[in-house]
């Protein structure tokens, strides 16, 4: 990220006020995981950190629900409690425009020992841990089919596609949606319904690669596949495989048979193109709506 030196200068003496009361101040460019600087309260002066910035909690993994990320597309400071692999930190997210380039402020405030919730003074913090990392997973999930919502969508695409971008390998992304989702709800009932979007969800992951690709309700009968590393031809394959595979099922739902067929748009960057995530999205979606108006339960790229 280029920024101006001067307006990054004088944001960075602005950060002094912070010194005594966090642990840490950083300031990052969450798209890209990027740490540009980075202020432990005992250190005068500010230092390069080269790790991602999702390093400091020591899970070697993106975050799940990251604050830093929302306070970047919703240009809002958020507040939320972290954990890393022995410690719970309060992490206060204050977006910051210089010029026209957007980074966000990292106040990280260690409470493992002082925090108190209600009656329950936390002094090892290792259930209050689990609860935490099972709320942050929560925030990102599908009540319905336990996939990624569309928070993660947001937060999560325009993350993959600069990946793609600085690894220049291609990225897939797929928008599926059940066909006449409407009939199957006055047909046989909104559980049913509900039945079905859980099973086609699932089908869906089958055909992925677990701890690469992901897979997320877009919202309604609509679904969004993102494949990692992967070009327009194996996306296709993919895709096709997972139409098939829904084609072939006999959903049973108590004693009825339901049967559907599905539709799928696909899009792919080549890993020198950088798309905005939602005009991505946008052509996936013209590509849905391309297979839908040409007769339905097919793939279209």
């Amino acid at each position: 990220m280029e920024i101006n030196l001067k307006e990054f200068e004088a944001l960075l003496h602005q950060l002094t006020t912070f010194d005594k009361m966090y642990e840490q101040v950083r300031i990052v460019d969450p798209v890209s995981k990027e740490v540009l600087f980075v202020k432990n309260n005992n250190e005068e002066e500010l230092i390069p950190l080269i790790e991602s910035c999702f390093g400091i909690w020591g899970k070697g993994m993106i975050c799940n629900n990251c604050i830093s990320m929302r306070a970047y597309n919703e240009n809002e400071t958020f507040i939320k409690i972290e954990t890393s692999l022995d410690k719970i930190f309060i992490a206060t997210a204050i977006p910051i425009k210089i010029e026209e380039e957007m980074v966000v402020v990292e106040l990280l405030k260690n409470v493992t020992k002082s925090m108190i919730l209600g009656d329950i003074e936390l002094t090892e913090g290792l259930e209050i841990k689990r609860l935490l990392d099972q709320a942050n997973v929560v925030a990102v999930t599908d009540e319905l089919t336990q996939i990624y919502n569309k928070r993660y969508i947001i937060e999560r695409l325009p993350v993959d596609i600069v990946k793609s971008h600085l690894e220049n390998q291609p990225l897939s992304l797929i928008m599926a949606d059940i066909d006449h989702f409407k009939r199957i709800n006055d047909t046989y009932g909104h559980l049913a319904g509900d039945y079905v979007l859980k099973e086609f969800a699932c089908i869906l992951g089958k055909n992925t690669r677990q701890d690469m690709d992901w897979i997320a309700r877009f919202g309604g009968e609509e679904f969004i596949i993102c494949l990692l590393n992967t070009d327009k031809e194996l996306a296709s394959t993919i895709a096709e495989r997972m139409r098939t595979a829904i084609d072939e099922t006999v959903f049973n739902y108590k004693e009825e048979e339901i049967r559907l067929t599905s539709s799928f748009g696909l899009c792919t960057l080549n890993g020198e193109e950088r798309l905005d995530y939602e005009k991505l999205i946008h052509c996936a979606d013209k590509k849905l709506y391309e297979a839908k108006k040409t007769g339905r339960n097919k793939v279209i790229d």
